[in-house]
């Protein structure tokens, strides 16, 4: 390009007024979206609205007051929302709006094939530059799609709108009209670690994202409460349809480095971007954050390029077959599908881990209802489907439903709903006829306690989770079981037990971590978790004397694991003020003999046909040793 382009710039500047003069009736008009929003030009329009009747507003996210929908305009204007934001929710939800429910990786196609043809494109860029260039900065995502196959683009230059890099730019001589408009560009509230429920669903999503990982977070206080849990991450990576303040921040504190992604390595990909004037004078001019159209960013195809992706999004409500609901409160239209379907999708081809995070209840104007139910509300819409979920997410832990049955989905949804629905929830399962008609739930004395879940490095080198037993736990401990050999279950039953039925499973799988407690090991991910061995205790009716069994698979012995199983069990016990311990012991058993009498406890024992009573006492400062 020469350098004649600051003529045409000089020719084409114009008042704001006489830019949007040129709007004709029945245009469709395009506004930039959210933070990159041109006030000037849509505050012009809506002045000159009279003029202009029946005019079509195509938008997708607007932080703006968005006049255009106060109904004394509506002769004037109608917007229609490709996501709907606060400014236009009323409107949508009284017809005085539309709603286009479409994959945000498409709408550029429908600018493009004229499909919806945008007539008048408004748009805010930064100032050009030496070569004439004006970037798009915090709003590329539908927006470049729009500039480019608009009849007619009208421009705001702002020179408080940064400078960014990648597929961002829009050449002064594509624009008809330029604006000169200074003002600061909208800001998207800077969210803090939210409430406690909020930074328990953050601390359980972190708890899935390992070192190397590459992001994608959607829009709300749960996906900026992540960032504010990732501070102990290594080598993170950035692609994604939007990102905020807590982006920023990880970059500074070194957690995010983007060395490890698979596509655009050593880049932050995004195509746009809300947060506070902080985080615009970050990007601004930053050869780190590449801007780019929502059809290449949100495209399942280039999202399943990327190794170790995790897409984390929210969800208004969950059914216990796995249906999410993302974009309406029953038959209220309330967001949009924006993202959330392309990433999920595209997380899943990708090997990745496709997330849904929300809060187990929401407050409604009729008291707290659970937002996972039996079925979704009347009128609800299903953004995910029961064959694209993979993990959902909520305070009280996380549930993995992909490739399981419905039955199994049903009661690992149960297991992370609020415990104060459990027990409805189980009621309506039964009814659907998804779960056996005799299951059973722990009573809700306790949530399940993630606290103590510990990681334990066995003699081989092997990282074990030691957690908590759970409901949802039984079919894995079913397989354990039927993996024992003969002599396993002999020394662990006093007996060749041939079977474990579900009567019986669902008994051990069930405690109250009051009067009973159980930890199993687990190796794997939830996607290929295996559970190796478990420990437990049962207590007497005053909770002063505790006896205790173990078990381990053939593979998984002589590994330590039995030993660490043991004494997470006394530390627990012992926090319950619990000081005695007893254990039923074959006599030839002698590993599990081992470990008691290397505990550091008062131990004694009496043999009766074989079978050792071992009676354990420790004193309030004693801690059981490591065998």
């Amino acid at each position: 390009m020469t350098n004649d382009w600051r003529s045409k710039y000089a020719e084409k500047l114009v008042p704001a007024e006489v830019a949007v003069s040129n709007i004709r009736r029945g245009n469709r008009v395009y506004v930039g979206s959210a933070c990159g929003e041109p006030q000037a030009l849509v505050r012009a329009m809506v002045e000159v609205g009279a003029g202009i009747s029946d005019t079509e507003v195509v938008q997708i996210l607007t932080l703006g007051v968005a006049p255009y929908t106060d109904p004394k305009y509506s002769a004037s204007f109608r917007a229609n929302a490709f996501f709907i934001g606060n400014s236009v929710r009323g409107a949508v939800n009284s017809a005085r709006a539309d709603y286009t429910p479409v994959f945000l990786s498409q709408v550029p196609a429908l600018f493009r094939t004229g499909q919806v043809g945008i007539d008048v494109a408004l748009i805010m860029v930064s100032p050009p530059d030496e070569h004439g260039f004006m970037s798009l900065g915090v709003s590329v995502d539908i927006t470049k799609a729009a500039a480019e196959s608009a009849k007619l683009l009208i421009a705001q230059v702002n020179k408080h709108m940064p400078r960014t890099y990648g597929d961002s730019f829009v050449h002064v001589s594509q624009v008809d009209y330029l604006v000169e408009h200074d003002e600061p560009l909208l800001e998207w509230p800077v969210v803090d670690e939210g409430d406690e429920t909020i930074r328990q669903i953050a601390t359980n999503v972190a708890r899935i994202v390992p070192d190397g990982s590459t992001l994608q977070l959607g829009i709300g206080r749960i996906p900026d409460a992540v960032l504010h849990a990732l501070t102990d991450k290594h080598d993170l990576g950035i692609h994604t349809e939007m990102f905020s303040d807590g982006v920023m921040k990880l970059i500074r504190n070194g957690n995010i480095t983007c060395r490890k992604k698979t596509l655009n390595p050593g880049k932050v990909v995004g195509s746009f971007a809300a947060g506070s004037r902080e985080l615009f004078e970050f990007i601004d001019n930053n050869p780190m954050i590449e801007m780019r159209p929502s059809d290449y960013t949100n495209d399942p195809f280039v999202i399943a390029r990327h190794k170790r992706i995790v897409a984390i999004n929210t969800a208004l409500e969950v059914d216990l077959t796995g249906q999410v609901c993302a974009d309406s409160i029953g038959q209220q239209f309330y967001s949009g599908i924006g993202g959330h379907a392309d990433f999920i999708r595209g997380a899943a081809l990708a090997g990745g881990k496709p997330v849904i995070a929300l809060p187990s209840t929401a407050l409604t104007k009729d008291g707290l209802r659970s937002r996972i139910n039996a079925t979704l509300a009347e009128g609800a819409g299903v953004i995910t489907t029961r064959g694209d979920v993979h993990y959902v997410v909520t305070e009280y832990g996380v549930a993995y439903l992909h490739g399981k049955t419905m039955r199994e989905r049903a009661m690992s949804l149960i297991n992370i709903a609020h415990p104060d629905f459990r027990a409805e929830l189980l009621h309506a399962a039964k009814r659907r006829r998804i779960v056996y008609p005799d299951q059973i739930m722990p009573p809700t004395r306790r949530p399940y306690p993630s606290e103590l879940e510990t990681h334990f490095t066995l003699k081989d080198g092997t990282e074990v989770l030691v957690r908590p037993i759970r409901p949802d736990d039984e079919p894995k401990v079913r397989e354990m079981f039927y993996k024992f050999s003969e002599q396993t279950v002999y020394l662990r039953y006093h007996g060749q037990l041939k079977a474990m039925p579900h009567n019986k499973l669902q008994v051990f799988c069930n405690v109250d971590y009051d009067t009973e407690m159980a930890l199993v090991g687990v190796v794997g991910d939830e996607e290929r978790m295996e559970i190796v061995g478990v420990g437990r205790y049962m207590t007497d009716p005053g909770k002063r004397t505790a006896e205790m069994a173990f078990v381990v698979g053939d593979d998984w012995q002589r590994k330590g694991l039995g030993s660490y199983l043991f004494r997470r069990l006394v530390e627990i016990a012992r926090n319950e003020g619990i000081r005695r311990f007893s254990a039923d012991v074959l006599a030839e058993n002698s590993g599990m003999l081992k470990i008691f009498h290397r505990s550091g406890m008062n131990v004694e024992t009496t043999t009766d046909e074989g079978v050792v009573h071992v009676a354990m006492s420790m004193a309030d400062d004693c801690t059981p040793q490591r065998p």
